[in-house]
């Protein structure tokens, strides 16, 4: 037996056997780095489809809002419209109009109401009624909004309306959804409720009072003008539902 062609044969093998080891080595960290920038990717992923889904619920919301925005436009655009053609056909009738306005009966009572629900069944089982002033007798002006005798106030409303606070509770019992959304929120030291009995003792000439001083684009806000508009919507509903049940 050759030793020495035996050892030479082993050295070899062992040769490559390191070779191949160094090889797999190699692999292996390639392998592992190639695996890291996966890993860190697929993070970079997952962190950006959380910032997707956070986003499209974002729209969603926009979506919704701007959606219930637009459809109160809408609704005020028709009812603006629908205004319009009732002024132009009332133009040349006036003088009919404010017969009507002078013969409709005032009623007032001394009893106190305690809560909302007595106060519809009261009004609505002796047919209360409420005094309507037409736009030309208010005295409001709604280019100077700094003038403090022009502002509307609890003890105006009172003044024009002597059941005024009746009708108040009459329409917080009805209206008690949007009262309790706005019950935070005064505008003029006037709630949502006090500025619906504003407009119905004043007509449309309030509400342009109001919404000219309380526009968001001259100093206003957005809560406030929902407000104003809500408590319009409020009074032409109301007064639409006591025309009808007269």
């Amino acid at each position: 037996m050759n030793f020495a062609d035996t050892i030479a044969q082993l050295q070899w093998q062992l040769e490559e056997i390191a070779i191949r080891l160094k090889k797999n080595q190699q692999e292996q960290a390639a392998t592992k780095e190639c695996i890291e920038k996966l890993e860190a990717q697929i993070q970079q992923e997952s962190h950006r489809q959380s910032e997707l889904d956070r986003e499209a619920v974002e729209l969603e919301q926009q979506t919704q809002k701007l959606r219930a925005n637009l459809n109160k436009l809408q609704r005020i655009s028709a009812l603006c419209e629908q205004f319009q053609e009732l002024a132009t056909e009332c133009q040349d009738n006036q003088e009919l109009l404010q017969i009507l306005y002078s013969s409709v009966p005032i009623q007032t009572t001394s009893q106190v109401i305690e809560n909302a629900d007595t106060t519809v069944e009261y009004l609505e089982e002796n047919n209360v009624n409420f005094i309507y002033q037409p736009e030309n007798q208010f005295n409001g002006s709604t280019t100077d909004n700094n003038d403090r005798d022009s502002a509307l106030t609890i003890a105006k409303i009172k003044a024009a309306l002597p059941n005024a606070e009746q009708i108040y509770r009459h329409i917080v019992a009805r209206y008690l959804e949007q009262y309790q959304a706005f019950q935070n929120l005064m505008v003029d030291e006037l709630d949502v409720i006090w500025c619906s009995v504003a407009f119905i003792a004043f007509g449309r000439a309030s509400y342009r009072q109001l919404s000219f001083k309380h526009h968001p684009d001259l100093d206003g806000s957005d809560l406030a003008m929902q407000l104003i508009n809500t408590a319009w919507e409020i009074s032409q509903d109301y007064l639409g539902k006591i025309n009808n049940a007269s």
